[in-house]
């Protein structure tokens, strides 16, 4: 029977109407119910009673996250608002999607908090990004993209109770037990993952960060590990092989870029593809083989297929590391 799902969408509110606008869309788009802090008036104490009922009422919690910690409550509460629903949704069991904002993006300076808020921000930031779902956007288009296709994924891999006419509704009684059950299933899952990944993100991120991978074919040109990955981060979705090497593309010795020299720049394709088979062994990233668009298939077609790369749920750990990496903790060289 058709399900319609309640998702709660959480964010600072000045500096993100306009993505608000676009995942509210996006939503409705897909059929479900979105439902967020335009409803209520936050400062008002009795107005975190309603927002906790809302949340407990959703199946799904969108986080979204610029570079504002925003507004804290009256009760002298050190978290901002966005961080105590998060925090809420997840001791609820309530399924939590992170979408934040890439480091480098460019943005207003008026909505861009430095000092505490901006620690705390930080912080909250790699609390998201220790989660199962993540994602990075730089633009508003790739943020809907990533929660058509996260929340979509999240609603196949992870079914919740939802919304059904009453004329199709099953009996109360087997609702609730789909409800415990799933619930007991999320936090198991929580806790394994929370077993799998734990200080496992920030060694890794130290080892990419100082490894350096040579060409098979020269061993004078070689790349950093970590710059290739964050290079695959920054270029999704599904970059191929020779995009990454384009956006990689670098000084040799001399001073001139390497794609001005042809044997330069084989060397260097062949170091970018070792590099990425590199990270794809450490678990990263992965890998399919695909056709350019437009081509039809033919004897011919294995000449045309290409190696294309997207972040694994790992990677998205890693790469939320390696961007809010304490500065005490980050290694130089």
């Amino acid at each position: 029977m058709p399900k319609k799902y309640q998702i709660f969408i959480s964010s600072t509110f000045e500096d993100l109407k306009e993505q608000r606008d676009a995942i509210v869309k996006a939503v409705l788009q897909m059929g479900h119910l979105p439902v967020g802090m335009e409803m209520f008036n936050a400062g008002e104490q009795s107005q975190w009673e309603t927002i906790k009922g809302y949340i407990d009422n959703s199946d799904y919690y969108l986080v979204i996250l610029a570079h504002r910690y925003g507004s804290r409550s009256v009760d002298g509460d050190k978290n901002s608002y966005t961080e105590k629903e998060y925090d809420y949704a997840g001791d609820r069991g309530v399924p939590r999607l992170g979408f934040v904002i890439e480091k480098g993006a460019p943005w207003p300076t008026n909505h861009v908090e430095g000092g505490p808020a901006k620690k705390k921000l930080d912080a909250f930031k790699r609390k998201v990004g220790s989660a199962r779902v993540i994602k990075f956007w730089d633009t508003t288009d790739k943020l809907s993209f990533h929660i058509f296709a996260s929340l979509s994924n999240e609603i196949n891999v992870n079914p919740r109770v939802g919304w059904v006419r009453a004329s199709e509704a099953p009996s109360t009684q087997v609702a609730e037990e789909l409800a415990r059950l799933s619930k007991e299933n999320k936090n198991l899952q929580n806790r394994l993952l929370e077993f799998q990944n734990n200080n496992k993100s920030e060694p890794l991120a130290q080892i990419i960060r100082k490894t350096f991978v040579k060409s098979s074919a020269d061993n004078s040109i070689e790349v950093n590990l970590e710059a290739v990955f964050v290079t695959v981060c920054k270029t999704q979705p599904n970059p191929a092989t020779e995009d990454i090497a384009n956006k990689l593309n670098i000084r040799a010795s001399d001073g001139s870029f390497i794609s001005d020299n042809e044997n330069q720049w084989h060397c260097f394709h062949d170091a970018i593809t070792n590099a990425l088979n590199e990270l794809k062994l450490l678990g990263v990233i992965s890998s399919k083989t695909t056709k350019p668009e437009g081509r039809q298939l033919t004897q011919f077609s294995g000449l045309f297929l290409r190696d294309v790369w997207n972040i694994t749920e790992k990677g998205t750990q890693l790469y939320t590391m390696i961007q809010y990496l304490k500065p005490e903790t980050r290694e130089v060289g």
